[in-house]
């Protein structure tokens, strides 16, 4: 294939050859920073396009480099006075150097002696690693021709067979005959404009233009952008670059070009979110949940099978859970702060909704604003909300929050609202037995409830062991408050047992009911409605109790007001597996 040189330009400055550069755009040149150190104003000419007249052009941006030749950053933007008649050069990354044999490069520049219509040079790579995380090694490898030397910077490495461009060549060593060139991927990484050329699979151009538009707009965040990587990405197996981006764009442009956008494993659908909550403009925020929405919808993957309609003479079976998850956790770092996540489960993945650390008095209106935002990630299903909560929280009624008693209802009454036992979300061999009890569960027809009382004489240990052969619903007539009653609740979760029921208005502390016990009350109603449910079903009983006690009017309580629910099923609420390659190079 014959390639056209037009795009190639030679830099001048005061009537003298500087070196060489690349047009990337209808007004845009590259070339490196050193050749316009301390120079605002150079003039291009196009040897390729000999009609054009030289064209003059000014320094509009520069990638950072000091001055040292060991400084990163030796990349500079030239914006033409007027754009040019030339199609411009076209982007490729480096993927495989190392090949037999490796591909060919060439560089255009303009050493002594062809100032005026320039010479070519081919080079190739030494391999794909890269130098001080900035520069692969090129090597003169013909034996014979022009050797790149002064007048070759700034200049375009392209592949020979395609004049791809995957680089640009900053130095050259005559004596050990090596060079260095900077690759397209880490010009994109100074120069944030250029991403939008620059191939990087899986992302495409418009979608990484948006991207890197909401990022310029973002400006300086009060978070580390190692610990943003860390936070949005590690848990999908992402290691953060060895160097500590020097900035957000570079964060970003890292999850970029080191990972493949899979279904369910979206790193920059992570990051987005946790931006979004970092701002106070709100209509950036709304745009980077837009931007991460459209991301994931872009990689959406349904793998599971059609289900065939039901007979005509079935009852319509129920529609499957659709769980939204609100982790609060405290932060370590203050009795007061809190640590909320909130996500939709859509094909078995968890879609991050938003997260961040707010005081006590704060999360309850962001928790129901994002689970509001986590409506817009379900597709289909009946809404499930879990509030997984360290084990002494369990107690709290999550079920009542609302933004304004006198306005609106309390969640509960709106979804069904189950909790969970953080602390066994966190260790493998209890979901292990919850899963496999839900195995059995799910061949019962009935839920037959388990009763702790009052009088319950057992250790905490020994109860644990007994409820290990209970197969279904574990109801207890006392709240988890007093010493004794927690450690109780405790063994029914350290069972594990997957449903566990307590009235908030149960018993209050102390020995055995002298008579008229209020819980055991409640379990007997409850036992009733219940023999005949599956237990996949509890939650929306619930619902509807919790509905029917709010709009009761009678003199005294409903007899379902204040009821906990713990429902937890591994199975809805799957772990976030890790990528299976980063980087990918």
């Amino acid at each position: 294939m014959t390639v056209s040189p037009a795009w190639h330009v030679r830099v001048e400055h005061e009537g003298a050859v500087t070196a060489s550069g690349f047009l990337v755009g209808p007004g845009s040149v590259l070339t490196c920073a050193h050749v316009v150190h301390g120079i605002d104003h150079a003039m291009v000419s196009f040897p390729g396009a000999p009609g054009l007249a030289p064209v003059p052009a000014r320094v509009t941006a520069r990638g950072g480099w000091a001055g040292s030749p060991t400084d990163p950053g030796d990349v500079a933007v030239l914006s033409l006075d007027r754009p040019a008649r030339v199609a411009p050069a076209v982007f490729a990354v480096l993927e495989q150097p190392l090949d037999r044999p490796p591909p060919r490069l060439v560089s255009y520049g303009f050493p002594e002696g062809y100032a005026e219509e320039g010479v070519q040079s081919e080079l190739r790579p030494t391999s794909h690693q890269l130098i001080m995380n900035e520069w692969n090694q090129l090597e003169f490898w013909k034996g014979y021709g022009q050797e790149p030397s002064h007048g070759f910077s700034g200049s375009a490495a392209m592949l020979a067979d395609s004049g791809a461009v995957v680089g640009m060549v900053s130095s050259y060593d005559p004596v050990g005959r090596s060079g260095r060139m900077i690759p397209s991927q880490v010009i994109a990484r100074h120069l944030p404009a250029l991403a939008d050329l620059v191939p990087t699979p899986g992302y495409p151009a418009e979608e990484k233009r948006w991207l890197r538009e909401l990022v310029s707009r973002m400006g300086a965040t009060s978070s580390s952008v190692d610990r943003l990587l860390r936070a949005a990405a590690g848990t999908l197996g992402v290691d953060p670059p060895a160097d500590s981006p020097a900035g957000l764009w570079q964060g970003v442009w890292y999850l970029l070009t080191e990972t493949r956008p899979e279904p369910g494993r979206l790193p920059l659908a992570e990051l987005t979110v946790r931006l979004a909550d970092m701002t106070a403009d709100r209509d950036l925020r709304h745009e980077l949940r837009s931007w991460s929405r459209e991301h994931r919808a872009r990689n959406a993957h349904t793998s599971a099978p059609v289900a065939a309609p039901p007979r005509r003479a079935d009852p319509p079976a129920p529609l499957p859970w659709a769980p939204i998850l609100v982790e609060l956790r405290r932060s370590g770092a203050d009795r007061h702060l809190v640590n909320a996540e909130v996500s939709a489960y859509r094909d078995g993945s968890r879609l991050l909704v938003g997260a961040g650390r707010f005081g006590t008095g704060d999360v309850r209106p962001w928790v129901l604003d994002r689970i509001d935002e986590a409506f817009d990630e379900l597709d289909g299903g009946r809404p499930l909300i879990a509030f997984s909560l360290p084990r002494d929280w369990l107690n709290r009624p999550v079920e009542q929050w609302t933004r304004s008693k006198a306005k609106e209802p309390p969640l509960g009454c709106s979804v069904p609202v189950v909790v969970m036992d953080h602390e066994r979300r966190s260790k493998g061999r209890l979901r292990f037995q919850l899963k496999r009890m839900w195995e059995e569960l799910d061949r019962q027809e009935g839920s037959a409830l388990h009763r702790i009382g009052c009088g319950s004489t057992h250790r905490a240990p020994q109860l644990s062991v007994l409820l290990q052969e209970v197969h279904g619903p574990v109801g207890f007539t006392r709240p988890p408050r007093a010493g004794r009653d927690r450690e109780l609740h405790g063994a029914a979760l350290n069972a594990p047992a997957p449903i566990v029921l307590w009235p908030r208005t149960g018993c209050p502390p102390g020995g055995p009911c002298a008579g008229g016990c209020a819980g055991a009350a409640v379990l007997d109603q409850l036992a009733t409605l219940i023999s005949r449910l599956p237990p996949v079903e509890l939650p929306e009983l619930v619902f509807e109790l919790r509905r029917a006690a709010f709009v009761h009017q009678g003199t005294t309580p409903h007899w379902a007001a204040e009821l906990s629910l713990v429902w937890d099923d591994p199975r809805r609420f799957p772990e976030v597996r890790p990528l299976n390659r980063s980087p990918v190079g």
